[in-house]
């Protein structure tokens, strides 16, 4: 049981959120609170499987930058070895990408293309993430487009106001990206990679996402989406006081608190959303409390 208990969280559920609410949100957005149904359900499933997976097998590859970076992982401690973590990482990728053909074709298709991105994203030769723009990109389309068009009749009701809100999605997760890869930057240079955060600045790399923001709030202007606009606003706000004193504190702020803004505006749609994220955040408390002894998560 413990095992089990660990493998779920070893899946990273509160970087999970981000899949949910992005999710949440552009269902409500096309289609409506009342939208949500079983065919979602096991959508959300698919997508969940397919982004834990590439969190595992990101954990495989990264093992040696995760200890200069001194990230308290599950390998690093034994709690999991690294050949249990590669097979629930292709069950949870095989179940994922089988339950999106037998759905439809064009599932499957975006079920597929996130497992690729995932695999190389962390996976040698082509190990997106220690490049600088590969990294920032594969994020960015992963999260802020395929999992939007992963929605159930977005094919088939496709228009050019269908596609603003994936681009809002990539402009935000572009800009979040940013600020994440900047506590990495030790690791990253001992390991020789060459990513956004060894080659840029602190403040060039939040120049830059505040540039992504500006987009985004456009783009909720555009789309009339009120919630939105507040959101890309403070996120705007907090990311020119970080560019200001970009300390650890409020990079780590500035990052998170729009994604918690975003799952609070998906719980705000679908209110059995927030029971579970209080939930969740309860019990990963306790568990980090229990196995590590650390508090996790925090804000900052």
């Amino acid at each position: 049981m413990v095992k089990i208990i660990d493998f779920i969280f070893a899946a990273r559920p509160m970087l999970l959120l981000p899949v949910w609410s992005l999710y949440l949100i552009a269902d409500n957005f096309y289609f409506g609170s009342d939208s949500f149904d079983r065919y979602d359900f096991i959508v959300l499933a698919g997508l969940t499987f397919l982004v834990a997976g590439a969190y595992y097998i990101n954990q495989i590859y990264d093992y040696q930058s995760d200890l200069i970076n001194k990230k308290l992982g599950f390998l690093q401690t034994g709690k999991i070895s690294r050949n249990e973590m590669t097979i629930m990482y292709i069950v949870l990728s095989a179940i994922s990408i089988a339950t999106g053909f037998i759905l439809n074709w064009f599932l499957g298709t975006i079920f597929s293309l996130i497992f690729i991105l995932g695999y190389i994203y962390s996976a040698p030769p082509l190990r997106l993430k220690d490049r600088p723009l590969s990294g920032l990109l594969a994020n960015s389309i992963a999260y802020g487009v395929l999992v939007p068009l992963s929605l159930p009749g977005f094919a088939e009701n496709a228009d050019y106001l269908a596609m603003i809100m994936p681009t809002y999605f990539f402009m935000t997760v572009s800009a979040a990206y940013l600020l994440t890869v900047i506590p990495d930057r030790e690791g990253d240079q001992r390991s020789g990679k060459q990513t956004l955060a060894v080659i840029l600045s602190d403040r060039s790399l939040i120049m830059v996402a505040i540039v992504f923001l500006v987009f985004s709030l456009l783009l909720a202007r555009e789309m009339n989406h009120l919630f939105l606009i507040v959101i890309s606003s403070v996120s705007l706000l907090l990311y020119a006081i970080t560019l200001f004193s970009p300390k650890k504190d409020s990079v780590l702020l500035a990052c998170k608190f729009p994604i918690l803004l975003m799952s609070l505006l998906a719980g705000y749609y679908y209110p059995g959303y927030l029971v579970f994220l209080l939930a969740l955040l309860i019990f990963t408390r306790l568990y980090y409390k229990k196995r590590f002894g650390i508090l996790y998560p925090r804000i900052k």
